[in-house]
């Protein structure tokens, strides 16, 4: 990525007030040029009255089809552990993650990559998540939906990659 220069020094203050500078502009400019918007179909699912949840497809590397929720109120990317076939587990990075669901203590964490995931066509070549056992948010989807669930999108991917949601056009639009 190349930042360049400004010729002078801009400052503004965008809609919220916040106040930017050229060196800022131009940096987002060159990050834009080199990142695809890409559009993800999503499927809503309903699994009671009033309580939906987002689904999105992806393609594993070894072409297998994957759902994932959309959790926006998760700080983290967490993958299924019994999925061994997909990810690479690496002990070296577990410093002191910890999971915990709304309703329960510490869950067993631990680190691992997948590699590579393709998301409406778009590839992402590898992806640092949590790695736990979601066996009880598969049970949940099997009393509801005929879905089974592979992981979890949480903030630090929808942040990383200026993720926004489009109920009216069901996408998810990602800068990949």
């Amino acid at each position: 990525m190349t930042i360049c220069p400004p010729k002078k020094v801009i400052v503004w203050k965008n809609d919220s007030g916040i106040t930017l500078s050229a060196i800022r502009f131009f940096y987002l400019r060159g990050m834009a040029a080199k990142r695809k918007k890409a559009g993800i179909p999503l499927q809503v699912v309903k699994l009671e009255e009033d309580n939906y949840h987002i689904l999105i497809e992806t393609v594993m590397g070894n072409g297998d089809r994957c759902k994932w929720v959309v959790d926006t109120g998760a700080s983290k990317t967490v993958f299924d552990f019994n999925r061994k076939e997909h990810f690479t587990e690496l002990p070296e990075m577990l410093t002191e993650i910890q999971s915990a669901g709304i309703s329960e203590g510490p869950i067993d964490t631990r680190v691992g990559m997948l590699c590579p995931l393709i998301f409406a066509g778009h590839s992402i070549e590898s992806m640092i998540v949590a790695l736990i056992d979601l066996s009880h948010i598969n049970k949940l989807y099997d009393r509801y939906t005929q879905e089974s669930i592979a992981g979890l999108i949480g903030s630090d991917f929808l942040i990383k990659y200026d993720a926004v949601i489009d109920f009216s056009q069901k996408k998810l639009f990602l800068n990949l």
